[in-house]
């Protein structure tokens, strides 16, 4: 919240399932509302052996890096969190840990006396402004219903990260959720320990976007096909540095080129992943935003953009990331690239080159003013 000094007084395919803690399967009944509904869940007996890391990076310590109170506020809650995200599409853990930064794990004058865990209309001209809820199950209902009631957080595209907790704070963040300019880092800290924590418990975890695990996590096709995640299917397409030649495209970019049907593309470079409109439009079919999107020719895509409204919008360029959601489309009249959030959090920009080299993602964010800026509308 944007009262957030105020109010503290201390102190990476699932959508989040309505099981008990010990119950790790997916029931048959959830799978079918899953497949009727088009949900990417995670399925941990879908999957090849090492396709896919563990949750977490548990240590063996029993409050899986939490201290002990933060550790029985996860446990006393993190049901409720499980059953209210189901409803939402928000992932839980990363409810759970804004409760631990926002409340000192249940131990604010909010908390207490007004069951109100995240300072919910405590403004800062009037703090005193909190909401009262008339039990804990209240309290937490009523930061759901604040996210969703605000157009301001479905506009900035905190509800298309249903199963990614990481990419759901970046999202509310940027819509103006708190003005510390190391909310998001506070908080995926805590994520991290909160899905240890779930982890060590079995208990119901959303299949994540983990910035603290290698970029292997999207090695898996069966994982980024189709997620519609633009940002994730980007990283996982391109090499993290830029020490790679033309020749030398990741080998799951060279699957994706040949599944979208532009490694039979009349351009050798396109064929071999050395092209940036070969590159984008190959993120935005394989991820399954735009399966349609054409390609190639960088006039053409910007035409494409320009005449597609209802798909694309454009986005005023600031000269700075400020206003940018990961997965953002940066093009000119010569190239086209991606604006993306890397593993550690940080902003870069994803891209390939005609001729040049192959994807990456090797260089942070620059400023350039002829670039005009677009955002596919159904989510990054």
């Amino acid at each position: 919240m944007k009262s957030l000094k105020k109010i503290i007084c201390g102190l990476i395919l699932s959508l989040p399932l309505i099981i008990t803690p010990s119950v790790s399967a997916i029931s048959s009944s959830t799978l079918d509302f899953m497949d009727k509904n088009g949900i990417y869940y995670f399925d941990p007996e879908g999957f090849a052996n090492g396709c896919l890391p563990g949750l977490g990076s548990f240590d063996g310590i029993t409050t899986a890096g939490l201290s002990s109170l933060q550790s029985a506020f996860v446990d006393q809650y993190h049901n409720i969190a499980i059953q209210l995200s189901s409803e939402y599409g928000i992932p839980w853990e990363a409810v759970v840990a804004q409760g631990i930064l926002e409340s000192a794990s249940g131990t604010s004058n909010y908390a207490r006396n007004r069951n109100n865990f995240f300072g919910i209309n405590a403004v800062d001209s009037n703090p005193d402004n909190a909401t009262y809820y008339s039990s804990p199950a209240e309290g937490w209902k009523g930061y759901y219903d604040f996210i969703k009631n605000n157009p301001r957080y479905a506009a900035a595209g905190a509800f298309n990260y249903p199963n990614d907790p990481y990419g759901y704070i970046q999202a509310i963040k940027n819509a103006g959720y708190a003005t510390d300019p190391n909310y998001v880092a506070k908080v995926s800290t805590l994520i991290k320990a909160v899905q240890n924590r779930a982890e060590e418990k079995d208990w119901s975890a959303s299949k994540i976007t983990d910035p603290t695990m290698s970029s292997n996590l999207y090695g898996c096709s069966a994982i980024i096909q189709g997620n519609g995640n633009i940002n994730a299917t980007a990283l996982a397409l391109s090499w993290p540095d830029r020490s790679h030649s033309l020749n030398d495209p990741k080998s799951e970019y060279l699957a994706a080129l040949n599944t979208v049907g532009l490694a039979s593309y009349n351009d050798s470079f396109v064929k071999i992943g050395a092209s940036c409109d070969a590159f984008v439009a190959t993120v935005l079919r394989y991820s399954g935003a735009d399966p349609n999107v054409v390609c190639c020719g960088v006039i053409n895509m910007l035409s494409y953009f320009v005449s597609h409204p209802a798909l694309y919008t454009e986005i005023p360029n600031l000269g700075n990331p400020s206003n940018l959601q990961p997965g953002d489309i940066r093009i000119s009249m010569s190239h086209v690239e991606l604006y993306v959030v890397d593993e550690t959090g940080a902003s870069k920009i994803a891209s390939a080159s005609h001729g040049d080299r192959t994807a990456d993602y090797g260089i942070s964010y620059y400023s350039d003013s002829s670039y005009r800026i677009f955002r596919f509308k159904g989510g990054n």
